[in-house]
């Protein structure tokens, strides 16, 4: 299922679904990096209706942050499913995606 894009406000926001996998990387990344062309300073990624990441998935997520870092603007991760979740865990990279001050929660769990 490709990518729905969503603009609010000043944040454009990417709903990713499925596979986020070595199979499906060379589909998602012209998908992933075409948030590149538009203009809200802020992304925000929705990636709780993800079922499989790995590391192909993860370089993507970074590919997409350090592109956006570039041109001056932000990537957030706003929802995180359970498989995110494990390999943000496996890898510690939870950091890079949260602003400092976020508590990292599985969609649909509260502190």
């Amino acid at each position: 299922m490709p990518l729905t894009y969503s603009v609010q406000e000043d944040s454009l926001l990417l709903t990713v679904s499925g596979g986020l996998s070595i199979f499906q990387a060379a589909e998602r990344k012209p998908e992933l990096l075409h948030a590149l062309t538009m203009v809200q300073p802020r992304v925000v990624l929705d990636l709780a209706g993800v079922d499989e990441i790995d590391t192909a998935g993860i370089q993507l997520l970074l590919l997409l942050r350090r592109e956006l870092a570039e041109r001056g603007r932000q990537l957030e991760i706003g929802a995180y499913s359970p498989a995110v979740v494990a390999a943000l865990d496996l890898l510690q990279l939870h950091e890079r995606f949260s602003p400092a001050d976020a508590l990292l929660l599985p969609a649909g769990e509260d502190a």
